[in-house]
């Protein structure tokens, strides 16, 4: 398509494509933008598009395709949005939370046996598979799955009453 072609097109088409982008989408501003965006891509991928049939119906479609998709990321956007300002009420609140969760983590570890807790810390906080411990620690990986079964069995007994969070924050 040549820019003359194009030029011709847009002439042509432009007022009837934004009275219909205007009537669908029910916003001016909106409808100029979608217009805009198809009147572009179709500038943009004039070596590549075919239009084998009628012009207005190829671009009342890209328009309606276009405003759909549009509409979808906006959607997609204002749930971001939202999420995040609940996310940010919420991080006030379980901040405090988490502080007092780690403290009763850490007081729990310090209970554990020494060759326990090593277990576990390179198992939980250091995200090493059992047999890279057994290589560390120079021990079976029968061992690793041992004191980490006993590990987990004296954290269940100590950290009982803060279990959900402590298997969302710690634990998993």
């Amino acid at each position: 398509m040549e820019l003359r072609e194009f030029e011709k097109i847009f002439k042509e088409h432009h007022p009837h494509c934004l009275a219909f982008a205007t009537h669908y989408i029910g916003d001016p501003l909106n409808a100029e933008e979608v217009v805009q965006i198809v009147f572009t891509q179709l500038w943009e991928k004039r070596g590549s598009i075919a239009i084998t049939g009628s012009v207005k119906s190829y671009l009342f479609t890209a328009i309606r395709n276009t405003a759909i998709s549009q509409w979808r990321k906006q959607q997609v956007r204002s749930g971001k949005e939202t999420d995040f300002g609940q996310l940010q009420n919420a991080t006030a609140e379980n901040n405090v939370q988490a502080r007092e969760l780690e403290r009763m983590l850490h007081q729990a570890l310090e209970k554990l046996p020494e060759r326990c807790r090593e277990v576990f810390v390179l198992s939980r906080q250091q995200h090493l598979k059992y047999a890279e411990i057994a290589t560390v620690m120079d021990i079976s990986i029968k061992t690793v799955e041992n004191q980490m079964g006993k590990a987990l069995k004296i954290l269940h007994g100590e950290l009982k009453e803060y279990l959900p969070l402590v298997l969302l924050y710690w634990l998993s």
